[in-house]
Order: structure tokens, then sequence, then C-alpha cells
């Protein structure tokens, strides 16, 4: 059991603050490894008798730990950042890369059973964690997406697997998938644990002797760069390129950027992201209910732009509820309805990348900067 998230009470501090963040991040890692653990034993029955009941589980399963996964994006500070910045460990990427998928990788590695190996778990990205996880457990078709020159179709090998070694295969290769997945998000929960050493030590320690950030503020940069994730991820890459709003969708929009293509639930992962968000700057309890952003504005005076933000995040998920049909089918036919939750996250990423930063004396980070959309 993962213990609730405890709610500060009293006056708004820095340090109140970080260790609000660092107890939500804790409480969504420990969530998301107790679904991991269940996605790898309904996995393991999978890959123990595939048929129709078990993939259903499988599927379930998956579902699951997403919805969790999806509101652990937005805590990308620490060990799930990379490990260019403070304390990163790339444990993000490791459990789920996207964008950076890649199904033909996945179909080569069918063929070649690269899964069953011991290197697997250091292989290329792009074919493990929860993306690799979707492709294997929802994707029913018999067709690879590699050209006609790739090795698995010119040598026939791809073409000689039977409809019931396909399946056979995907499962233990999904079994495979979970079971790092698992290793990983053990070893994110366990970077988060309350422990001397531990990063939320570190974390929570800046300006008081930790070896990783000299001051809070420096802390509190590398958190609220986190934030940043539903401009850059959500607003850009999950919306923005489908709709053929960046310069590397050269068509009206571009439907293959969608990021769940087999489980179709792109919808669910934009909700679950603002509630990460939520989590972060309002509070991680029962309504927003805790220490947050919003707090550190209200206590330099900017109790304005705190409401407005949460007005607009609030906008924001009334326009990702307002898209029946599912993203997926609403990009072609009712675009306008796509269009309106990419504006309404606009109008509160703009206020995240202009007056926030410059009322709490925050940084952008690299990924904004020179960023005027």
């Amino acid at each position: 059991m993962c213990a609730p998230v405890p709610v500060a009470e009293g006056p708004f501090s820095k340090a109140k603050l970080l260790s609000a963040a660092a107890d939500c991040a804790l409480n969504r890692a420990c969530e998301f490894e107790a679904l991991a653990r269940a996605l790898s034993e309904s996995a393991s029955a999978l890959a123990s008798g595939p048929g129709e009941p078990t993939a259903s589980a499988a599927r379930g399963a998956w579902l699951a730990a997403m919805t969790v996964w999806q509101e652990a994006e937005i805590f990308r500070f620490g060990p799930a950042a990379s490990s260019t910045q403070p304390g990163g460990e790339n444990l993000r990427d490791q459990i789920y890369s996207w964008p950076l998928v890649s199904r033909c990788k996945i179909e080569e590695q069918i063929v070649s059973r690269a899964y069953a190996q011991p290197s697997f778990s250091s292989s290329l990205i792009n074919a493990r964690g929860l993306a690799a996880f979707e492709y294997l457990v929802f994707y029913g078709g018999s067709d690879n997406a590699c050209s006609q020159f790739s090795t698995i179709n010119a040598s026939g090998a791809w073409a000689a697997l039977g409809a019931g070694e396909l399946a056979q295969r995907k499962a233990d290769y999904a079994a495979a998938v979970a079971a790092d997945v698992l290793a990983r998000a053990g070893a994110l929960a366990r970077a988060w644990a309350p422990e001397a050493g531990s990063f939320r030590d570190k974390l929570v320690q800046a300006g008081r002797g930790s070896p990783v950030f000299a001051t809070e503020q420096d802390a509190l940069n590398a958190v609220s760069d986190a934030m940043f994730y539903i401009e850059k991820e959500l607003k850009d890459w999950k919306l923005g390129r489908p709709l053929g709003f960046t310069e590397d969708c050269t068509t009206p929009t571009c439907p293959e950027a969608l990021e769940s293509r087999f489980a179709l639930v792109s919808t669910a992962h934009l909700r679950a992201n603002l509630r990460g968000f939520r989590r972060l700057f309002q509070g991680c309890g029962e309504g927003g209910e805790g220490v947050g952003f919003d707090d550190w504005l209200r206590e330099v005076g900017s109790g304005d732009l705190a409401d407005r933000m949460l007005a607009a995040l609030s906008g924001a998920e009334a326009a990702v509820d307002a898209l029946s049909p599912p993203v997926e089918q609403a990009l072609s036919t009712d675009r306008a309805k796509v269009e309106a939750v990419y504006y309404a996250v606009k109008a509160l990423t703009d206020l995240l990348k202009t007056e926030l930063v410059s009322a709490l004396n925050l940084e952008l980070p690299q990924s904004s900067e020179g960023d005027n959309d």
C-alpha cells in the first residue's frame, strides 16, 4: 500500500513546496510500481496461455498502469529526468519512450527474439517500455511496418511466422517488456523513498547541505521545468503535430503522430497529463488540496495570476472532456474540437512560460527558450 500524500498546514514556504512535490512524486511512483507489478503478472499469464481472456486482462492492466503513468509524466525531475539534469537517471525514457517508438524495430525483434536475450534491458528504448507493450497486446494484425527491403521481409522470415507462432512471440515479448518496466518502476520508487541518500532527501534538503541543489531556488527551477511537459509534449507533440501545426508535419493533418495508435486512448492520456499538472501546480491531495506553485504565487502577491492559471487549467480540462468522439476520430471528423483543446492548453502554457516564470524568478527550461508560439 502506498502512503497517502501528506497535506502541509501553516504558512507557505519554499521548503514545504519542495516536500510536497517530493511526496507527490513518491506517491505517483509507488502507485505506478504496484500497477507495473500487476502488468507484469498479466503479461506472464498471457505468455503462458495466449488467448482472448489473458490478452484482455493484459490490455486492462496496461490501461490501468498508463492512467497513473500519464500523471507521473509531469514529474520528470530527479531520477525520471534525463541524465543531463540534476539527479537525472533517464528512468522516464526507460519506462515510456514516446514519441521515440519504432513499430518496425519491435517487429524485427519479434523475428530475432531479441526480447529473450540477456541484453534486452539495455537495447534501444524505441522497442521497449510501455509503448512497445501497447503495440504487442493491442494490435492484432499479421502485417508489419517494415519496408519490403527489410531483412524480415526480404528473407521471408516474417511471412513464415504462422498466426499461432506470431501470437506466442508477441506474448513472450510483452512479458519481457513488462518485467523490464517493473524493474525500472521499482528503481524510480526507491529513488523517491524517504531515506537518507535518496533523491527525495537531496531535493528537500536543497540549500541545507544538498549535494545536488545549492539553493532552494535551484531545486524549484528543476521542479518547475517539469511542468513544461504540458507545453512541449502535450501541446506541441500530442496535439500540434497531429493537427499539422508543426514543421515536421507537411500535410494538413498527421494522424500517425497521435500518441496512442493501437489502444486509441490518446484523449485519456491528455486528461491524465492535466491531472498530473494540477497535482504539481495546485496540490497533490483530493481536489488540489495541499501546497503547490499557486500558493507560492499568492505568497509573492500574484494571487490574480494563480487564479487565472487555475481557470485556464479548468478550461483545458473542459476542452478535453468535450472531445467526443475521441481525438483519434475527431482529428478527421471534428477537427475544431481538437483545435479547441490545443488553444485551451496554449492559454495555460502562455501564462506558464511568461508570467509565472517572471513572478517567481524562475528560469525557462532549455526546451522553451526562444519558443514564441
